[in-house]
């Protein structure tokens, strides 16, 4: 019979033959039952059975059933194979038409009738054949069954078959039962048959469990031959089923102790073992099973085989037991599983009963609820299995109920694992909001603290689509927010910004209320802290919430910047920092790179802020610790705690948790909290010390750390030993990630370590992996162990791999000509320089350690174990150094270099010459001399510092410059022009040198020659085609600036052919290129990625280093900077433009606060240039050309600025012309100046010029046409603002001149004023030449009076007017300058008040005041000063207020009734800061100014309506009567050290406290001037807050070692903050506070000088407040150490200095007395040879940090410099190694005791003939080039803003004629009014001709005024003379 079809069935498709058609189905039954069951032949029962499941379809259903059966019972029996087998294939099709076999019974039925009647065929089958055929139909029904049980039963039919004598039948049935289980499982065919009885264990294994006393063969066969496992691994797999329900039926089944024991048997062990081995199974079952008579029966079982009682035997199983019940604990599978569920507690709680003996659960769970968390973890949230994961979150929900109070030990691992199911958010929230009551209600506190992450871990859910999930999430927050508010507190103000959702309406509400208005700087502060959490996620979303916020407030930011307020400055400096640190962050997580990837933006979003307007710390390394007690309290409370609260991962939380564990035990923790305690009976010293360091060290951790870490001390974590090799030689390869290269190191590194802290290092082998600050921080402890205490080869791998890591730092040969110098890409794209980087800080902490140790050395005690102790320390230290040696420093130098840490470099380069050459010292005894190769690339590192001075300083070492220094020097110094000719000459020498040629690109690109440089490079892409890529990326540097797109096109697309590293800088243009072609083509899509692909870019740079400093990392902010820019500038094209001023106005206040450099400012400036060119904005692309040009110009990069001013006029810029006119003049061509002026002005209309048409256009030849058109021009307001500036400009050039007449200049100024009535410039100026002219009236006119006695006749000049009348003009636009702004205060207020002063004098005491014309004069004079007094701000007086103190008996009354009035305005205005300078005048020794000061105080006093400022008057002047008492106290003794208040003669000074009184430090004295330049009658300088009051005074009062025993003072401010202060008894401490003021005018000077100000020149002042003439306080300058104790130490660290050294000294100057040995030689022969200078080592062991080690030289050069021009100018001496301080945090040089001044030192028995201080030390602190360089250029600097503003100066010196020292009143009495002071004349006049350029001194010969440059080298030469300093009073010490 052929093979059966159907039409229907066949889709219509059938053969010719045996079609069944329209046959009726009653007869061709009768004839299939008849060939199936009587017919005889085989094969036509075969045939019919093949075709019989298709004939079927065709039946009825209970017909076709029938059949099937009656099949059932013939065939699987049937005599031919093939029949048999042809009813096994369609077996399936039966199963598979379930409406045929299933119809008239159910499936389980009809499953069980199928296998009753195969097992029934099986039973009685006897042939091997048909038994094999049965088996496999049998195998079939298993591999088609739909249900479980069908299949199970089918496989132990095949099962029963693997115990028969035929080894073919039981082969037969291992195949098929392999067969079943790869049905069931097709995809994992190796683990199919281990899965098929996993599914089906239970039924399985009870199977196997009944034969296995008579069966015992069959359940071998099956694990050997079907499971291809031993007998033993199945009965082990059973045991946790089937033993529990032995044990149970025990009782009453006897078969059952009989199975237990053939189960021991096999096992081949013995019963009571494997009763314990499995009780936690068994117990496990039973506690959920069983009730309570069974239980206790089971126990019974298990006591009488174990011999255990039921205590013993849950101790032993109780984790494993714990583990199992915790499994049931979240089950919800069933019925019966929720009542198994519910019976968890209660069984844990009966456990905890029987084993403690308590019913305190939470405590019984807490020492295991790590384990069962992991166990949950592990087990099911990391299933695959959705089910499981959900029974884990509900195991986790139902642990936090039973946990109770001990919850808050484990908040880090439950917020990790309710973080972990991402795919299950619903869920989850339900644990949460479980979490946050519980933790509510336990505790509190912990809640405030991690409320913060719960709303980030909430975040996610709240942007779900499901609204389910949604509102879930918001139920959480207002459980945690709303009803946990006052809990809470201000700890809302924290929280994340929430989603404006409409359900989180009431929340949102209640954070809006409770944040209320935040200013920006608390805004920036908030997220300073937020970006320093320890939660990632936390992190992320803040800066995430920054990057927000600085793009909605960028305006306001940029004026926050630029404001420069310390507060304000603080704040942004700390968001820096934050910033930094997060991208120097290692992490392997997608949200740790976006972490990263987010700060980085928000750098680029704050901008390129200039590196000296923030004080950052980027500080890592730090003192190594020198006990294991420090080193363990260290890494637990600032690393391994920080990685368990913090991680999100809890492979990383365990991790940390096992080396706490294992620290703990270490250092005797477990001991000492009792948890492993010995028997009290102990005495060995080594376990009483243990326990002592245990109780020692648990007691120094915070109570927060306590609680996290106290699981640990139960928990039994293990460590996994990794079995990888490790690789031999170094690690460090090129391309290798650093977390790769870091883990290997630390973990080769611990496999070495052998020294007494190798346990606690080992400790850590687990988190290093994870975390890269552990592994950082213990790298040195690492290197320590190995180099004191490893093998030689561990310690040679040491430094091979520091030596790798160096020699893979960059290609190249250092710089050297040749090949250009970069990093290798390879190097930098896989975290190389942070590998690096981390060399570097090694290095440093090494360092560090060596010097810490040898001070611990110096200082320990003397006993015979301190002794030994420091010897095998010292030892130590010796290894140590032998290792640091052993790395070259020209090779650290070199990678140093090629990372760009310039900083670095120096250091190491400057420290490898000074060992070779010495330094540069004429005050020493040995200069050095230096080789060209060394300067030369010393030029290199200040090149890439853009350190200009240090640069001309390195250069005078050199004694021939090649060409490459010679093109360095010309570039720095910006004459390009220069520049270019040197490295064209290098070309002709190298025609192909790829150096020469990168400089030429160097030479054009900053000369503004793009289309030049363009042509270059396609002629090198033609030429040198092996650099092509280069030449590309060079070419792209000048396509982008010229915005040639086609240009840009190509060079992009010709540097993607081409394969090679390249360049940086090179790289960052090439990005940037990409960037602009997306931003053309407008595809925002592709922007975005190219905008990411470049910031991402610029991370590893930026990590390596933010790990060292701002500094170095500041040019890669600069490329953020413009990122941010162009990403802006693409939001404004897709905008249409809206808000553009508004975007170009922030630019500009941007552009303002980046470092005003050229390598900064010029690709800003560039790239603007093209994005304007864009949006063809012609008018901003000028005035950005014009940017350019004032920078180059102030740089005196002349040539460049010229060709930017001819681009801005291409540009059609407005001013250009102004701007050529303003570089002609710095370029010295004045006249050309001034005609670029006038010829700007030529095109001005004459109706705006008005009256000064003819003097600002006289001496050109005008066109008339010209001048008519002019006229007819409508004058718009532009016109009159550029006229205004140009015609200022005009007039202050022909003041300085003289090129016009006097008429002339003053219409000019006149005109400025009518065209600008509102600026305060035109006033300024037009006051400063009346000035000069009323100086220079009044100068000839005295002479004239003077000689007029000795001509009989004179001739006079007829135009020449009194000097008197020119006064009350000067003194008018002086007071409208001060009404507008306060931009000229300090130089308008105090000349004012000087001229005023004068003439009130002169008035009152010449025989002025008869003359009409006078008299008008003084009247108008008096009547301007009245307006002064009612219009100009009280802020503005108080900065001048000295001044008008001094003034106060002037011998003119109406003058001191004016000046009495002012000072009482003051008063009443600003009295906090107002009495501390009236103190002293108070209590003058002269009654008429004691009592001018008195009516000046009781007026101000009585005149205020506020009584608690009345209040403050009487506080202060009781507080000061104190003060004075104290200073004049004897104490209790002579030889007291201290005085105590409380039980002295000042204990109403203690009751008195707190005051209203503000703390006299210099901040709060000190004048904050509005941000905005106005004067302002509204704005206060002293906002509330900002200044804190006197609340109390220290009860300890230190009395210091002098002669006039000053005391030590430490008042506390209302803030909490503590001030100490230096009472001073006998001392005049007016002229201190004189030189405050005078430093404090020079500093607003030197802010105002464009030289002084780039270089950021201040002189450190502090507050000086006289109380009285002869005692005062003085504010004590922290963190100050004085020159003489510095270098004393130094000296005596180097075995230099001991208590004979002084009388040595001594007697070698009275030795050499009377002999004829000259001071010179006593001082080269004798002295200095004792000492060689040192002082260079303080900046190295104070300032180990690279770059703080180089801004902290640079400030000391800077301030020493400063306060030597400066001290020099006022007669500044007596400048002894204890007047001279230095800070320690910053470098800055602070003079303190100015008792010595105004030239007081030249009248010394010895006199002082060095004009300052500058002996060899001092000189040597300033570098290896000594005083040249940045010492001599300041000192330049100074003295010209010096000289420029004398007259300003000696306003401010004046006060000391009118208010004249005690020492000059000894002689010189005062009398009520005042008289003219002799002493002090002669000192003002030594000033001011110190000020005019004059040498005036002991030996001093007169001489003409000279330059400043020879001024400044002649004090220099003077001061380091060694005739000179031989001369100097022996205890200055000049050796020093």
């Amino acid at each position: 019979m052929q093979q059966l079809s159907c039409n229907i069935c066949d889709n219509g498709i059938a053969s010719a033959s045996a079609v069944l058609k329209d046959l009726e189905y009653p007869y061709w039954k009768t004839v299939v039952l008849k060939l199936l069951l009587t017919n005889r032949s085989y094969r036509v029962q075969s045939a019919v059975v093949r075709n019989l499941s298709r004939l079927l379809a065709h039946s009825f259903e209970g017909d076709a059933r029938d059949i099937w059966v009656k099949c059932l019972d013939v065939f699987p029996l049937h005599p031919d194979r093939s029949a048999r087998k042809a009813f096994c294939s369609q077996l399936r099709g039966l199963l598979t038409q379930e409406h045929i076999w299933y119809s008239t019974v159910g499936h389980k039925s009809g499953d069980y009738e199928i296998l009753k009647k195969l097992g029934d065929a099986l039973a009685i089958a006897t042939d091997p054949d048909v038994l094999e055929t049965l088996m496999e139909t049998v195998a079939e029904v298993g591999k088609v069954a739909k249900g479980d049980e069908l299949r199970v039963s089918a496989t132990i039919l095949l099962i029963e078959q693997l115990d028969k004598s035929e080894v073919s039948a039981r082969a037969v049935s291992v195949r098929l039962i392999c067969e079943i289980a790869a049905a069931q499982w097709p995809s994992d065919s190796n683990r199919c048959v281990e899965r098929m009885v996993d599914s089906s264990s239970e039924i399985l294994f009870e199977f196997f469990l009944k034969n296995l006393v008579l069966r015992p063969f069959l359940v071998k066969e099956f694990a050997e031959a079907v499971m291809k496992i031993s007998t033993g691994d199945l009965l082990r797999k059973m045991i946790p089923y089937v033993l529990p329900k032995l044990i149970l039926d025990q009782q009453h089944d006897e078969r059952a102790p009989q199975t237990l024991n053939t189960l021991a048997h096999l096992l081949q062990t013995s019963l009571p073992l494997v009763l314990l081995e499995w009780c936690h199974k068994v117990l496990s079952v039973l506690l959920l099973r069983a009730d309570g008579r069974e239980l206790m029966a089971a126990l019974h079982f298990y006591e009488a085989q174990t011999g255990s009682d039921a205590r013993e035997i849950f101790a032993a199983v109780l984790p494993a037991l714990l583990d199992e019940l915790v499994w049931f604990l979240g089950d919800t599978s069933n019925d019966e599983a929720v009542k198994r569920s519910a019976r968890v507690g209660p069984m844990i709680q009966e456990v905890a009963r029987i084993i403690s003996g308590s019913d305190d659960l939470p405590s019984f769970l807490r020492q295991h609820f790590v384990r069962l968390l992991n166990n949950i973890d592990r087990k099911l949230l990391r299933s695959e299995d959705v089910q499981m994961q959900k029974q884990a979150l509900r195991c986790i929900e139902r642990l936090l109920e039973m946990i109770g109070s001990h919850l808050s030990a484990f908040i880090p691992k439950i917020m990790a694992l309710l973080s972990q199911p991402q795919d299950l958010q619903y869920e989850s929230l339900s644990v949460w909001l479980s979490f946050v009551k519980r933790l509510a209600q336990v505790s509190p506190a912990n809640l405030k603290t991690v409320a913060s992450q719960i709303v980030v871990a909430l975040m996610p859910c709240l942007e779900s689509e499901q609204s389910s999930t949604i509102d879930a999430a918001v139920q959480i927050l207002e459980e945690l927010i709303l009803k946990n508010r006052r809990l809470l507190g201000d700890q809302i103000k924290e929280l994340p910004l929430l989603p404006s959702l409409e359900p989180l309406a009431a929340v949102n509400a209640v954070l809006n209320e409770v944040r209320g208005f935040l200013s920006l700087r608390d805004q920036l502060l908030r997220a300073g802290e937020g970006l320093n959490h320890e939660s990632l996620s936390l992190r992320l979303v803040t800066a995430t919430e920054l990057l927000k916020l600085l793009s909605s407030k960028r305006n306001d930011i940029t004026a926050l910047v630029l404001r420069e307020t310390p507060a304000d400055a603080d704040a942004v400096s700390s968001l820096v920092t934050r910033l930094l640190r997060g991208c120097s962050e290692e992490s392997r997580t997608s949200a740790g790179q976006k972490f990263k990837l987010a700060c980085a933006e928000c750098l680029g979003g704050l901008g390129a802020i200039d590196p000296v307007k923030l004080q950052i710390s980027l500080r890592h390394r730090s003192s190594m610790q020198h006990t294991e007690e420090d080193l363990v309290f260290q890494l637990i409370n600032q690393h391994l705690t920080r990685v368990l609260r913090a991680a999100s991962d809890t492979d990383v939380q365990d991790a940390a948790a096992l080396a706490i564990q294992e620290l703990l035990k270490l250092t005797g923790c477990h001991e000492a909290r009792g948890v492993s305690r010995p028997p009290s009976s102990s005495s060995k010293p080594t376990q009483k010390s243990k326990l002592q360091l245990g109780d020692r060290l648990w007691s120094r951790f915070s109570d927060a750390v306590k609680e996290i870490i106290s699981p640990c001390l139960t928990s039994k974590y293990l460590l996994k030993v990794s079995g990888a090799p490790m690789p031999s030689g170094p690690i460090f390869r090129q391309g290798i990630l650093f977390r790769r290269w870091m883990y290997l190191w630390c973990r080769r590194l611990l496999s070495q370590v052998t020294g007494q802290m190798a346990s606690i290092l080992g400790a850590c082998r687990g988190v290093v992996r994870h975390d890269m600050d552990a592994a950082l921080y213990i790298l040195p402890y690492l290197i320590l162990d190995i180099v004191c205490h490893g093998s030689q080869e561990a310690r040679t791998g040491v430094t091979d791999e520091i030596l790798a890591v160096l020699a893979e730092a960059g290609t190249g040969n250092d710089g050297q000509p040749g090949q250009p110098v970069y990093l290798n890409n390879a190097f930098c794209g896989s975290g190389g320089e942070v590998s690096m980087q981390t060399v570097f800080m090694l290095l440093d902490n090494l360092g560090q350690w060596v010097d810490d140790s040898k001070a611990l050395t110096s200082k320990g005690s003397r006993s015979t174990q301190a002794k030994e102790l420091s010897a095998k320390l010292l030892v130590q230290c010796e290894q140590v150094g032998q290792l640091l040696a052993s790395i070259p420093k020209q090779s650290l130098a070199s990678a140093s270099f090629r990372c760009r840490a310039y900083a670095r470099a120096l250091l190491y380069y400057e420290s490898y010459v000074r060992e070779k050459s010495g330094a540069l010292n004429p005050a020493a005894l040995v200069s050095g001399t230096f080789k060209d190769e060394d300067v030369g690339f010393l030029l290199k590192i200040y090149g890439g510092l853009d350190e200009p001075d240090g640069l001309l300083g390195i250069a005078r070492l050199q004694k021939r410059a090649s060409l490459e220094d010679q093109v360095l020097i010309n570039k720095i110094s910006g004459n390009w022009a220069e520049a270019l000719t040197f490295c064209e000459q290098a070309l002709e020498l190298e025609p192909k040198s790829l150096y020469w040629q990168s400089g030429i690109l160097d030479c054009l690109v900053n000369m503004g020659h793009f289309q030049a440089m363009v042509t270059h490079v396609d002629g090198l892409l033609a030429r040198l085609r092996d650099s092509r890529r280069e030449w590309y990326m060079r070419g792209v540097q000048a396509a982008w600036r010229l915005g040639q797109w086609d240009l840009i096109n190509e060079y992009v697309h010709g540097s993607e052919l081409e394969a090679g590293s390249t360049e940086s800088d090179s790289a960052f243009d090439l990005s940037l290129a990409k960037v602009l072609q997306t931003l053309r083509s407008k595809d925002q899509v592709k922007f975005q990625e190219q905008l990411t692909h470049a910031r991402l870019a610029l991370l590893a740079p930026l990590a390596a280093a933010s790990m060292e400093s701002y500094v170095r990392a500041y040019p890669v902010i600069v490329k953020l900077h413009m990122l941010r820019e162009l990403e802006d500038f693409f939001s404004l094209a897709d905008k249409g433009g809206d808000n553009k001023d508004q975007l170009f106005e922030n630019w500009n206040g941007r552009l303002k606060m980046t470092l005003p450099s050229l390598s900064t400012r010029e690709p800003i400036l560039a790239l603007r240039r093209l994005l304007f060119s864009v949006c063809d904005l012609q008018s901003e692309m000028g005035g950005c050309w014009l940017q350019y040009a004032k920078l180059c110009r102030t740089s005196g990069h002349y040539e460049t600025a010229n060709r930017a001013i001819l681009q801005a006029q291409a540009a059609g810029a407005p001013n250009a012309h102004r701007e050529r006119a303003k570089l002609f003049w710095d370029m010295k061509k004045t006249h050309r100046a001034i005609d670029e002026l006038q010829q700007v002005l030529v095109n001005v209309p004459l109706s705006v010029l008005g009256t000064a048409s003819g003097a600002a256009l006289s001496g050109l030849v005008l066109n008339t046409s010209q001048t008519e058109s002019a006229l007819e021009l409508t004058v718009e307001e532009q016109v009159c603002n550029d006229a205004a500036k140009t015609l200022l400009l005009l007039g202050r050039w022909a003041h300085c001149t003289g090129q016009k007449q006097k008429e002339d200049v003053i219409s000019i100024y006149t005109r400025v004023k009518d065209l600008q009535p509102m600026w305060e410039k035109g006033y300024f100026y037009m006051a400063r030449y009346y000035d000069d002219l009323l100086v220079d009236a009044r100068k000839r006119q005295e002479e004239n009076k003077e000689h007029r006695s000795n001509t009989t006749k004179r001739g006079s000049n007829a135009d020449d007017k009194p000097w008197w009348t020119y006064l009350p003009d000067t003194v008018l636009c002086y007071a409208k300058t001060l009404h507008r702004s306060h931009h000229h205060l300090f130089q308008a207020l105090p000349r004012l008040l000087t001229l005023w002063f004068e003439f009130g004098s002169a008035y009152r005491s010449e025989s002025l005041g008869s003359n009409k014309i006078v008299k008008a004069a003084h009247v108008r004079v008096m009547a301007i000063m009245r307006g002064c007094l009612q219009e100009l701000p009280s802020y503005q007086w108080l900065a001048s207020l000295p001044q008008l103190v001094s003034r106060i008996c002037h011998d003119n009354e109406e003058v001191v009734r004016l000046v009495k009035q002012i000072i009482q305005s003051v008063l009443q205005a600003y009295p906090q800061q107002a009495l501390w300078t009236m103190a002293a005048v108070s209590k003058s020794d002269i009654p008429e100014r004691r009592s001018a000061a008195t009516e000046i105080i009781q007026a101000a006093k009585f005149s205020t309506r506020n009584d608690d400022e009345r209040a403050t008057f009487v506080q202060f002047a009781t507080f000061i009567e104190h003060m004075v008492r104290l200073c004049f106290a004897p104490g209790a003794s002579e030889k007291a050290r201290s005085l105590t208040l409380s039980t002295s003669d000042f204990s109403s000074l203690k009751r008195m406290m707190p005051l209203q009184v503000i703390m006299p430090v210099q901040r709060a004295l000190a004048v904050t001037l509005p941000a905005d330049g106005l004067s302002n009658s509204s704005y206060n300088p002293f906002p509330s807050g900002d200044c804190s009051t006197i609340f109390a005074i220290r009860d300890d009062v230190e009395i210091l070692v002098s002669l006039q025993r000053p005391k030590k003072v430490v008042l506390v401010a209302s803030d909490g903050t503590e001030h100490p202060f230096l009472c001073k008894p006998k001392d005049d401490l007016r002229k201190d506070a004189r030189m405050m003021e005078f430093t404090g005018m020079i500093n607003r000077l030197l802010s105002k000088d464009p030289s002084s100000r780039r270089r950021k020149l201040y002189i450190r002042t502090f507050a000086v407040i006289p109380l009285t003439e002869d005692c005062g306080m003085v504010e004590w300058v922290s963190h100050t150490r004085g020159l003489r104790h510095i270098l004393q130490d130094l000296y005596v660290s180097a075995g230099m200095f001991t208590k004979e050294t002084n009388p040595t000294i001594k007697r070698i100057y009275e030795d050499n007395k009377d002999k004829k040995i000259s001071a010179t030689e006593l001082m080269r022969d004798k002295i200095l040879p004792m000492f060689p200078p040192v002082f260079h080592k303080w900046f190295l062991n104070t300032f180990p940090e690279p770059t703080a080690w180089f801004q902290s030289r640079l400030a000391y050069a800077h301030t020493t410099a400063v306060w030597s021009m400066v001290g020099h100018i006022v007669g500044l001496g007596d400048r002894h190694g204890e007047n001279i301080l230095y800070d320690s945090t910053t470098g800055d040089c602070v003079h303190v005791d100015f008792s010595c001044l105004f030239d007081k030192g030249l009248q010394l028995e010895k006199p002082e003939l060095v004009p300052f201080r500058l002996t060899q030390n001092m000189v040597d602190g300033l570098g290896i080039t000594g005083y040249e360089g940045v010492f001599l250029r300041t000192c330049e600097i100074t003295l010209s803003v010096l000289r420029a503003n004398r007259e300003t100066l000696m306003s401010v010196l004046e006060t000391f004629i009118h208010d004249p020292l005690v020492e000059w009143t000894k002689s010189h009495k005062s009398s009520a009014t005042e008289v003219q002071n002799p002493h002090a004349q002669r000192a003002l006049a030594n000033i001011e001709a110190r000020l005019r350029g004059v040498v005036v001194g002991v030996a001093a010969a007169p001489s003409l005024p000279l330059s400043v440059e020879g001024q400044a080298h002649r004090l220099i030469q003077e001061a380091v003379s060694h005739e000179n300093l031989g001369h100097m009073y022996v205890w200055w010490m000049p050796w020093f």
